[in-house]
């Protein structure tokens, strides 16, 4: 009966991380379709790039690599959820004497393909740049050379 409860829980919490994406991706398209229109209003004569930036702006400011970098901590945290998910369905069925439990096994092992999916899809983006030119000009705390 624990595992049940467990299992109906964890994809009520899916489906609300789901539905609360889902509502602030249309929130946000709103307000750029809103401040679009109040432009085309304000200035009939605006060009199709300065709308193009309102509706889709592009992040600038991002440093190379950052995407690569989220995704792979992304993809580590979802296969760590899903060992835990993992982990307490088996002490729950073992500990607790409930097998029902053991039923959190199809909801972890799907995070942990989803995480192992998010971590290997790091691989098609750009890497960070190489440390080598990060670390030039520093000084070792322990002998004070440089390194």
């Amino acid at each position: 009966m624990v595992g049940v409860i467990a299992g109906a829980f964890f994809w009520a919490f899916i489906a609300a991380l789901v539905f609360i994406g889902a509502w602030r991706l249309k929130k946000i398209e709103t307000i750029r379709h809103e401040t679009a229109r109040i432009l085309i209003e304000k200035n009939p004569a605006v060009d199709s790039a300065t709308l193009a930036r309102v509706l889709y702006p592009r992040p600038e400011n991002l440093k190379s690599g950052t995407a690569f970098r989220l995704m792979r901590v992304v993809g580590t945290i979802v296969v760590a959820t899903g060992l835990g998910l993992w982990t307490m369905g088996l002490c729950f069925a073992f500990l607790a004497g409930d097998e029902t439990a053991l039923g959190l096994g199809g909801p972890a092992t799907l995070l942990m393909i989803i995480g192992a999916g998010i971590f290997f899809a790091a691989r098609f983006v750009p890497r960070p740049p190489a440390r080598d030119a990060e670390t030039k000009g520093y000084k070792s705390p322990v002998n004070g050379s440089e390194m």
